[in-house]
């Protein structure tokens, strides 16, 4: 079957993924999507940034304001999945590596499934495409 790549597609298969993860974050008592966002940022960084640059790297992954990614960031912390490291850097804590290490396994687990069968050409291409796209209206987003 093909498809040409369209809104609806994106959506589709953005919608099957958020589902996969929900299911997933749900065997995890109050963790959001939003903080699982965060929580791969922090990660991602070395497990230790800026309270600043995690609030704007997640404001321009999740398109949320700052004052509503703080209140995010706020509850990793009261949730003891990020700490201080100093009075303006936040660190992952274990309990936010060990939720990191064991989210992101199961999240791999189901992605290996879910591409399987699809051709690493296939795959690389999508990704560029889709890296495209989203760059472009992010520029749009930034000029409107």
């Amino acid at each position: 079957m093909t498809s040409v790549l369209n809104p609806q597609i994106l959506g589709q298969a953005e919608n099957a993924h958020r589902a996969m993860l929900d299911k997933i974050l749900g065997a995890y008592p109050g963790m959001t999507y939003q903080q699982w966002v965060g929580l791969t940022l922090a990660s991602g960084a070395g497990g230790e940034l800026l309270r600043e640059e995690l609030v704007g790297r997640m404001g321009g992954a999740l398109k949320t304001d700052p004052v509503t990614t703080g209140v995010v960031v706020a509850d990793l912390a009261a949730n003891g999945l990020l700490g201080a490291a100093t009075a303006d850097t936040l660190r992952v804590t274990e309990s936010g590596q060990e939720r990191f290490r064991d989210i992101r396994g199961q999240v791999d687990a189901a992605m290996r499934i879910a591409y399987a069968d699809i051709p690493v050409q296939d795959m690389a291409t999508a990704g560029r495409v889709l890296a495209q796209v989203t760059e472009q209206l992010n520029r749009a987003l930034a000029a409107a």
